[in-house]
Order: structure tokens, then C-alpha cells, then sequence
């Protein structure tokens, strides 16, 4: 790589940065003397690129620009990025990254860049990751943004822009009533791109801690120390917080099965002696979360015999709550078998679930007890 020419693209590019300008391919190369075209540049630009990376500095490249559409080369959201850990950046994030970049490029005192000491004009941006600022953010309750709310999924960007070597890592906290319930952290040594992930995870970790939560009680708040705002924080738009929520939602009805399922379990064991509830749960509650989550995705919540729905009368508590009923009596079965949950299982509200158990010697079906309550209501009438 010609050494003198590197210097003058970088001399033309720091006298653009500092102007706080963006240069285009075509008058980078009139600049330069023509001795290179504008369709040639890549090259030498990936270089210098490459050379600020390393040193700690945002990629001079990131402010050359198309003259139609105003944005880099495609080797700079592939190439270039690819070199600060951005491994196979979405299409649709490229617009973004490229104005992150173009922003640090700006805000960098290039007068340091020959010494290696890096440093930026604007109060926010900062050289060095900070866990004390983190810490005192936190304890501060800076997060809350807006309408304060019982939980925060609180994502802890935990490296800067400017890091080239990993591991990258985002710390995930869950927060009721801003007291820590839940902590995790996401790693990975090559890409920086773990908002996303941390995103899922906030909800699977708040989903455990409580399933019924709702979503008008949630707030996600995104830390990231070298953001250009005048707060590190930065809110969850509520409309992608809620498809996110609704995205997440068999994660959180998972738990509330298993929730459900945990206290039917310590309501029978208290009618039962140790062994034999020992040997009722190795046959009634085998692989019975997975069964009860698949017949609610299948047939609902509504009970099948008197069409009765939790939600409707007990609101928010009653939400997702009913129980399931095998059509055929599992006391009947010899050994394990494989349950078809549309076909083996109905949901039921929990006194017609007691009344198609009601005589030991027969088990009623839904049609069955569904004709009984008709009758009665004709008699009634």
C-alpha cells in the first residue's frame, strides 16, 4: 500500500472531520490529484479504516460518502464493520450505524491521532468504559424515563463503540419496584450485536420472576455509556416494547403453566401421604407443563363444558388461568403414552373439572356434563 497516498486521503478526511463535513468519493479522489478513481478508493480507505480501528479511533471511512445516497460503500457496512465486531449487520441497521459513526468521526479530536491518545469534543462521548458511572446511574434511578413503573428491564451495554477486541458483553438486570429480582449476562467474543438477544432475555427473566405481569407495568431502558444524547439511557418505543411482549408470549404462558401446575401439585399433596404422592405425581404430572401449554395453544382458555372464562370475571388475575382435563382418565392408562393435546386434552374451568370426576366409577365426558347443565337450566326455566 503506497504510504504517501494513505496520508493524503487521510489528511483530505481528518480536514473534513474536523469541519464536521461528509466528502464524496468523487471529490475525495479530485482532492487527492485523480491519481486514484473514485471506484478504486475502497482500498485504500478499508486501510486507513483498518489503521483507526486499531488505534481506537471511529473509521475516517464512515464519512466518505455515495453522491446519491448520501451513505458509504457496501464494504464499509461489511468489511469495515465486520472489523469492530459487527458480524453480518443487518441491511436495515446500516443507516443507523453509519450516522454512529459518522457522529464519533466528528466529535474525535483527530489532533491526538498521530500520539494514539484519543479524545472527543462532545461531553458524552468518553475513552474509557466506566463502571462507577454505570453503578451511579443506577443507584440514582437516572433509567426511569417518563412514567415510572412497577418493572425495568434495564440493558447494560458494558463495552464502547470503539472496543475492537471482545469478548463483548450486555448485562441484563430485572427490576421490581427498583429493587434488583433478576440479573444476566450475554457474551460474545466476535460480535457486538447483542441488544436484541438482551431484549428476549429481559423478558424470559421477568417472565420467571412473575408471568402474570402486565404489560402497562413494564418499562425497557437501554444504557450505553457512549451514546451522543445527553443521557446515556435510552427508552423502549412503548408500540415495539408491546410486539416484543406479544412476541414473547409463550415464554410467559409456559411459565404460568408451570406456575399453575407447581400449585395444583402442593394442593394434592396435602390429601395424600409421602408415598403415594410420590407414586400419584410419577403418573399424573409427568411432562404434564408441556401438555397443559400445548392444549391451551390449541383450545384456548375457555372451559369447554360451561364456557366460563377466568379473565372475564377475576380481569388481570384470572388471565390465562384453567385447567386441563385428559379425556381419557389417566388412572386408566398402563405405562407412559405419547398425549395428542388436541385430542386427549379440554380445558376446563375448575368445578366442571370436579364434576366429571365427581363418581370414582365413571368419568363423564364433556358432551356429558354439558347435557347435564342444559337440563337443569330447562327445569329451571
Amino acid at each position: 500500500m503506497n504510504e504517501k497516498l494513505l496520508n493524503r486521503i487521510k489528511e483530505v478526511l481528518v480536514s473534513s472531520a474536523v469541519k464536521n463535513q461528509v466528502i464524496e468519493y468523487s471529490r475525495l479522489s479530485r482532492e487527492i490529484g485523480g491519481i486514484i478513481s473514485p471506484i478504486k478508493l475502497n482500498e485504500p480507505l478499508g486501510e486507513i479504516s483498518l489503521r483507526c480501528i486499531k488505534k481506537g479511533f471511529p473509521p475516517l471511512s464512515a464519512i466518505v460518502v455515495n453522491q446519491q445516497t448520501q451513505l458509504p460503500g457496501e464494504g464499509f457496512f461489511t468489511w469495515v464493520a465486520s472489523k469492530m465486531g459487527y458480524i453480518d449487520l443487518p441491511h436495515s441497521e446500516w443507516e443507523d450505524f453509519f450516522n454512529k459513526q459518522k457522529e464519533a468521526v466528528f466529535s474525535c479530536d483527530w489532533d491526538e491521532y498521530l500520539d494514539n491518545k484519543p479524545t472527543n469534543k462532545g461531553s458524552n462521548n468518553v475513552s474509557i468504559f466506566s463502571k462507577e458511572d454505570l453503578n451511579e446511574r443506577l443507584s440514582d434511578t437516572s433509567y426511569v424515563i417518563g412514567d415510572e413503573t412497577r418493572y425495568y428491564i434495564l440493558t447494560l451495554k458494558m463495552f464502547l463503540e470503539t472496543a475492537t477486541v471482545g469478548p463483548y458483553q450486555y448485562q441484563v438486570v430485572v427490576l421490581e419496584n427498583h429493587q434488583e429480582v433478576s440479573k444476566h449476562t450475554l457474551e460474545n467474543k466476535d460480535s457486538k450485536q447483542l441488544l436484541t438477544p438482551s431484549k428476549k432475555k429481559g423478558f424470559e427473566l421477568l417472565f420467571e420472576h412473575n408471568p402474570m405481569v402486565n404489560i402497562n407495568d413494564i418499562s425497557m431502558v437501554h444504557y450505553k455509556q457512549d451514546r451522543l444524547k445527553d443521557t446515556p439511557w435510552d427508552k423502549e418505543p412503548r408500540v415495539d416494547l408491546e410486539a416484543l411482549y406479544n412476541k414473547m408470549d409463550t415464554k410467559r404462558l409456559r411459565n404460568i403453566v408451570k406456575h399453575d401446575v407447581e400449585m395444583e401439585k402442593q394442593q394434592y399433596a396435602s390429601s395424600y401421604k409421602d408415598g403415594e404422592v410420590k407414586q400419584y405425581y410419577g403418573n399424573r404430572y409427568e411432562r404434564k407443563s408441556k401438555n397443559r401449554l400445548n392444549a391451551i395453544e390449541i383450545h384456548g382458555t375457555q372451559c369447554a363444558v360451561c364456557d366460563f372464562k377466568f379473565e372475564e370475571v377475576y380481569g388481570e388475575l384470572g388471565k390465562d388461568f384453567i385447567e386441563i382435563h385428559h379425556v381419557k382418565p389417566l388412572s386408566t392408562l398402563d405405562g407412559a403414552i405419547e398425549i395428542d393435546a388436541e385430542n386427549d386434552l379440554v380445558p376446563v374451568c375448575p368445578n366442571c373439572h370436579r364434576m366429571l370426576h365427581r363418581k370414582r366409577e365413571k368419568v363423564l365426558s364433556v358432551g356429558e356434563l354439558k347435557e347435564i347443565i342444559q337440563s337443569q337450566i330447562s327445569i329451571k326455566s
